[in-house]
This record gives structure tokens, C-alpha cells and sequence, in this order.
């Protein structure tokens, strides 16, 4: 009998930690984070922190959460999200000097993984490019979360997550 009543505690306690876990992950506390897989990036410590001291109480709601929080991205800082609206222009500040010939593509992903290149532009060597880049932002975009990446040669070198309203 003690050993029934001891496995129901047990199985009680593993239930209650889970439950506990999911309320205090990233994933609950930032739900705008959800749809933005963002996969790299710098942590959002109280997020990681809350994360790993579910590892104190067991491994796996520590796990449960540290996985939850990383496949979502809600690990990541977001930093702030760049505000627009479908079809309106957004400004992108270049400076400085092109240290190569380069090619740099502004793309718009769809959180199901449809992207969009909104600029293509090629720098020679030594070119000087200073101030705004307009970039016009599809008419029928429906309000919601999407990344603008840029990318220089095929590698993606800055993200910003973007925000359209109606």
C-alpha cells in the first residue's frame, strides 16, 4: 500500500512540475514570440534563467522547458520590432565603404516559410554608400509577425522581426 501511495505522489509531483514548467517558459510569457523561429540571436536571460532553474526541481522539467523555449525561439531577444504597414516604404540606413564586390538581398519571410526578395542590389569594390535604401513592402501582406533578413553574398548577416498592422 505505501508503495502504490509513494508511485501516486511521485506521478503527481512529475504531473504538477510539468504543468508548472510550461506556465514559466519564454513560450507562454511571450506569446508575439511563437510564430517567429527565431534561431539565433542573444538570450533573453530571465527566460533562460527561469529555464534552467527548473533543472534545480528536476531534469525534466528542465528539459521540457530549455526544449519548448529553444525549438519556439522565445529563448532569443526579439529586440524591438520594426512597426509597417503592407504596401508602405521602409528606410534602410546604409554607411560606410564596400570593403569587396558584394550583393545585398532584403528578403521578407512568412512564418510558414514563404519568402519574398523585396531588394537586390550589388556593391563594387570601394563603393561609398551612405544614407536610405527604400523598400517597399508588398501591398497584400496580411497583418501579422514576419522577419526582414539581409543578406551580403548568400549569407544572412542581420534579422528584424516585423510587425504589420491593418
Amino acid at each position: 500500500m505505501k508503495r502504490f501511495l509513494s508511485k501516486k505522489v511521485l506521478i503527481m509531483a512529475v504531473l504538477c512540475s510539468l504543468t508548472l514548467t510550461t506556465v514559466t517558459c519564454g513560450y507562454i510569457l511571450y506569446p508575439e514570440c511563437r510564430d517567429r523561429h527565431q534561431t539565433r540571436g542573444e538570450f533573453d536571460v530571465p527566460v533562460l534563467v527561469m529555464d534552467c532553474l527548473w533543472l534545480l526541481v528536476g531534469v525534466v522539467p528542465g528539459v521540457v522547458a530549455l526544449v519548448v523555449d529553444f525549438t519556439t525561439g522565445c529563448v532569443y531577444e526579439s529586440g524591438q520590432a520594426v512597426k509597417g504597414k503592407a504596401g508602405a516604404n521602409l528606410d534602410l540606413r546604409l554607411r560606410g565603404v564596400a570593403p569587396a564586390e558584394a550583393d545585398m538581398e532584403v528578403t521578407l519571410r512568412a512564418p510558414g516559410g514563404y519568402a519574398t526578395t523585396l531588394l537586390l542590389e550589388r556593391f563594387s569594390k570601394g563603393e561609398q554608400k551612405m544614407g536610405t535604401m527604400a523598400v517597399k513592402l508588398p501591398a497584400q501582406l496580411a497583418p501579422g509577425y514576419y522577419d526582414l533578413a539581409v543578406s551580403v553574398n548568400g549569407v544572412e548577416n542581420a534579422t528584424w522581426p516585423l510587425e504589420i498592422s491593418e
